[in-house]
């Protein structure tokens, strides 16, 4: 059964070198996302939130994203000061 996980996340203020070095480790981060975990959407804004976009992950084992996901936020957490992830199975 599909999985799908919708992750709000805020960024701290950066400055412009701070972003310019989170773009490009987002860059690399995308292409280390293990076989199984599909990233199908990334939107920048979340109008009526506080959180700055959000990233919509499936993968069809939800505890291969489970296990994979503490170590991915660990990356990003320099930058990522909040999350809050949505949990739902497809139909």
């Amino acid at each position: 059964m599909t999985t799908a996980f919708l992750v709000l996340y805020q960024f701290k203020s950066m400055s412009d070198e701070e972003a310019s070095k989170a773009s490009k480790e987002w860059g690399e981060l995308k292409k280390s996302i293990p076989d199984g975990i599909r990233l199908i959407g990334e939107y920048i804004h979340a109008w009526g939130t506080e959180y700055n976009g959000f990233l919509i992950f499936e993968s069809d084992d939800a505890d291969k994203f489970l296990d994979w996901w503490p170590g991915f936020k660990d990356k990003i957490r320099w930058y990522v000061t909040k999350t809050h992830t949505i949990v739902a199975r497809k139909r």
